[in-house]
């Protein structure tokens, strides 16, 4: 299993200001991953924007 870090980015509280961004490398370890997202998300929080982040799972070999 692999984890995928993802991001919402928003300049403001309104939805239409928000977009999604991901990391294109992928982890091996879930720990790895979150610790990729908790910076950029603190790094993007202390520019004035509204953040949130987690890490998805991905399971090779399976469809989508």
């Amino acid at each position: 299993m692999v984890y995928i870090a993802i991001i919402l980015l928003c300049s403001s509280p309104s939805a239409l200001s928000c977009e999604m961004k991901g990391k294109p490398e992928s982890f091996y370890a879930l720990d790895a991953c979150l610790y990729e997202v908790s910076g950029v998300q603190q790094y993007f929080l202390s520019q004035g924007m509204y953040a949130v982040g987690n890490c998805l799972a991905v399971t090779l070999g399976e469809p989508v």
